[in-house]
C-alpha cells in the first residue's frame, strides 16, 4: 500500500470539517461526548501534519530531517506519541457512569500521559533522537526511545495497544464500544501487514475508522445511549 501528501491532505481535508460537525452534534446529543467528538477534527491535524512531511521529506535524506520537515514530524508524533495515549482512555472515561470501569479507564488515562510524556518529550529535548525514512511507499518514524536500553519496541507497543483500546472496547457505552473494536481491529491489521511503518500507517487507518464516530453520535439522540449526568442512572 502506497501512501503520499495526497491522500495525507485527502483525510484532513474531510476530517476536520467533520470533526467540527461532530463537536456541534456533541453539544446537542450530550456534553459527556466532547472528548470523542474531537477525535476526527484532531486525526485531521494530524494527516495534515503528514501531508507537509511528505512534501518536505527527501527520498534519500538516509533519515535526517530539519527545518519544516522536523517540525511536522514532531507535530505528527506530538498526536500519535503523547496526545492519544492519553486522550483516549480520558474520552472513555468521561462517557462511563461511576463505577469500577470508570475507575480503571482513569487509571489508564494517567498511565497513558505517562507513557505519551516518556516517549515524545526526549524528542524535544534531543532532537537528533528522531529519524524520519520512505520505505515500501510509507514514512517510517524512527526515533530513539528511551526504553531501547531494556525493553523491546513491540513490548511498549502492545502497552501503547492496551491503553488505547481497553477503555474503548471496555466500555459500557455501545458507540463507545464498537468503536473500540474498529480499532483494535486497525492495530492488528496494522502490525501484521505494515509493521515496516506502523506509526504513521495504523494512525491513518485510525484517521478514516474515526468517521463512525460522524456518522453514529448524532444517532445517539434517537434512541441511541444516554450518558450520565449528575444526579441521574445510566440508561442504555
Amino acid at each position: 500500500m502506497c501512501f503520499n501528501a495526497t491522500s495525507s491532505f485527502l483525510a484532513a481535508a474531510v476530517l476536520i470539517p467533520a470533526g467540527l460537525y461532530t463537536l456541534h452534534a456533541a453539544r446537542h446529543v450530550n456534553s459527556h461526548y466532547r472528548l470523542l467528538a474531537a477525535f476526527p477534527l484532531l486525526f485531521g491535524v494530524q494527516q495534515a501534519l503528514e501531508g507537509v512531511l511528505w512534501l518536505e521529506i527527501l527520498p534519500d535524506a538516509a533519515g535526517e530531517i530539519g527545518g519544516l520537515a522536523f517540525g511536522s514530524a514532531l507535530g505528527f508524533l506530538f498526536f500519535a506519541y503523547f496526545l492519544w495515549p492519553g486522550l483516549v482512555p480520558l474520552a472513555a472515561w468521561r462517557v462511563e457512569p461511576p463505577g469500577l470501569r470508570r475507575r480503571v479507564f482513569a487509571a489508564a488515562a494517567i498511565m497513558g500521559g505517562l507513557l505519551g510524556g516518556s516517549l515524545f518529550l526526549p524528542l524535544i529535548i534531543n532532537p537528533d533522537w528522531l529519524q524520519v525514512f520512505i520505505i515500501r511507499g510509507s514514512i517510517l518514524y524512527h526515533p530513539q526511545l528511551i526504553y531501547d536500553p531494556w525493553m523491546d519496541r513491540e513490548v511498549v507497543r502492545a502497552i501503547y495497544a492496551l491503553i488505547v483500546a481497553v477503555p474503548l472496547i471496555g466500555s459500557s457505552d455501545r458507540m463507545v464500544r464498537d468503536f473500540g473494536v474498529l480499532i483494535l481491529g486497525s492495530v492488528i491489521v496494522s502490525t501484521l501487514a505494515f509493521g515496516y511503518a506502523f506509526v504513521s500507517i495504523w494512525c491513518f487507518f485510525a484517521a478514516l475508522l474515526s468517521a463512525y464516530l460522524v456518522v453514529r453520535l448524532p444517532r445517539c439522540e434517537s434512541g441511541g445511549p444516554v450518558v450520565h449526568r449528575p444526579g441521574s442512572s445510566r440508561v442504555g
